[in-house]
């Protein structure tokens, strides 16, 4: 059974909705694939003579105290700060989704645990707990993946149960259920596509949120020193903010940071009002 169309003006609107906010992300996904590309042909990160040198033609941003070259840092510190963004992201909107799928389709006691740990979780503040594992451990890339990710997924759950139980009500799904359909193949066929753009709005704004919470247990000195983020170069940079060098330690990784965030915001943007477009249509 077919759900009635809405029109072909608003169909076409939600096309173009969805269409813009596909290409503006793959546009900036391909150019932060490219710039992640280019750090291969980078020369060694290395310290040198040259401390604290201001911008020159031989290192065009500087120097840190040790003689390393800013803009090398900046450029090598880029996949780790992006790239940890991205992975954890994605770990905890996995989390969030399966645990949500439990949620929405068993009623009884484990979706029922399910809740209550997400409610335990939303009550008890994440931050704190990331802090003092944080504090213990001083993660690697992997371990920051794994601590973030499990002290973030909570967020997620609530909200993608509700649009699965949406998606779980209408008329198609519940013919596949009466045609003797299983969970997974009604979840993976049916209710998944519908999701994409939720999803993709959803994962977004975690990655927003995992360059938040990498930036600031790096500015804070709470990870491996040996991983290079453009938090850490800001953490390391604020030792000399009595001295003129604050000007090429602190405002080079500062930009990059707020750079990101802005690009990241403005998919994420893009990407709600497409999801808010087909669920439109859908409704």
């Amino acid at each position: 059974m077919r759900l009635p169309r809405r029109g072909r003006g608003g169909a076409e609107e939600m096309r173009f909705r969805f269409s813009s906010g596909a290409c503006f992300s793959a546009a900036a996904l391909a150019a932060g694939a490219v710039l992640l590309a280019l750090v291969m042909f980078l020369p060694p990160y290395v310290t040198g003579p040259d401390t604290l040198s201001p911008p020159g033609r031989e290192h065009w941003l500087g120097t840190n105290d040790i003689g390393q070259d800013v803009l090398t840092g900046l450029l090598r510190a880029a996949p780790t700060t992006v790239g940890l963004a991205l992975i954890i992201a994605a770990s905890a909107l996995l989390i969030g989704f399966l645990l949500a799928a439990i949620a929405a389709g068993l009623r009884g006691l484990a979706g029922g645990l399910v809740l209550r740990i997400a409610d335990i979780m939303e009550i008890i503040p994440s931050i704190l707990i990331l802090l003092l594992f944080a504090a213990w451990v001083k993660p690697d890339a992997w371990g920051l993946v794994l601590l973030i990710a499990l002290t973030t997924w909570h967020d997620d759950v609530r909200p993608l149960r509700a649009i699965l139980l949406r998606e779980l009500s209408r008329e198609n799904v519940a013919l596949a259920r009466l045609m003797g359909a299983s969970w997974p193949y009604l979840l993976v066929r049916h209710v998944a596509p519908a999701l994409w753009p939720t999803l993709a709005a959803i994962y977004v704004q975690n990655a927003v949120q995992a360059v938040m919470r990498v930036a600031g247990l790096s500015f804070l000195g709470l990870v491996d020193p040996r991983l290079l983020t453009w938090g850490g170069m800001i953490q390391d940079a604020v030792d000399y903010l009595h001295e003129p060098a604050w000007v090429w330690l602190l405002l080079p990784p500062a930009f990059c940071l707020s750079a990101f965030l802005f690009v990241l915001l403005g998919i994420g943007r893009r990407l709600e009002e497409s999801a808010a477009g087909v669920r439109g249509q859908t409704l």
